[in-house]
């Protein structure tokens, strides 16, 4: 696996208990090939601002997590419902100045619960890789049978492939697709392995799976 550049996010996560209630939003940053291209100073004074105002979200337990892709781009997850995400989106210098083309996306969980980990003091907080697996529906019709599919397909993966464990099964609002957060040993097999879904082949569903460094227990594993 490549180098994860754990720069491009300042990872934050303080407290902790399981909240498995309620609503929570998911966003893609996205990197925006077509962003400006400023001097260094410019691009260094906005990751700065980036990273302070990702510790402001937390502080303020709006933000649970947020984490990079091994090469480039990443996630932020909330305890806040779409409107307010996006209202506190725009206090991010570095997506102000378009530096990421953004998603968001209200969830409910199929499977598995998230942990808040906002009263855990930060030096106790460990940093691991995750595989995040998305799947994206490209048609209408098939709602809370594509969850299940999903379901039942990372449950076949984890008798597939030693010590593959879900954590999390995410189902987007609106048939929008599902995210699932699985911890497994390094491989590039998983993406070919979930491309052979039987909605994936059938074109109603695309899927990537990418390595996501985040805080340990934001899933509430063991």
């Amino acid at each position: 696996m490549k180098k994860l550049f754990i720069t491009t996010f300042l990872l934050f996560s303080f407290g902790v208990f399981a909240q498995d209630q309620g609503r929570y939003t998911f966003v893609f940053l996205n990197t925006n090939e077509n962003r400006a291209d400023l001097p260094k100073n410019e691009v260094d004074s906005l990751q700065a601002g980036h990273m302070a105002n990702i510790g402001r979200l937390v502080k303020a337990r709006k933000m649970i997590a947020a984490g990079p892709f091994d090469g480039g781009g990443g996630v932020f997850l909330f305890d806040t419902n779409v409107q307010e995400t996006k209202a506190i989106l725009d206090s991010d210098p570095a997506i102000a100045a378009g530096r990421f083309n953004l998603e968001v996306m209200a969830f409910d969980m199929a499977m598995g619960e998230i942990c808040t980990l906002w009263d855990k003091p930060e030096e106790d907080i460990g940093m691991t890789i995750y595989y995040l697996a998305r799947y994206t529906n490209k048609g209408n019709g098939f709602g809370t049978k594509t969850s299940n599919h999903t379901v039942r397909h990372m449950r076949d993966a984890q008798r597939m492939f030693k010590g593959l464990e879900v954590l999390s099964v995410l189902k987007f609002d609106g048939n929008a697709g599902q995210v699932v957060i699985f911890k497994a040993p390094e491989s590039d097999a998983y993406e070919a392995y979930f491309a052979k879904q039987k909605l994936v082949r059938k074109g109603a569903m695309e899927v990537y799976v990418k390595p996501l460094y985040f805080p340990v227990g934001v899933f509430c594993e063991k």
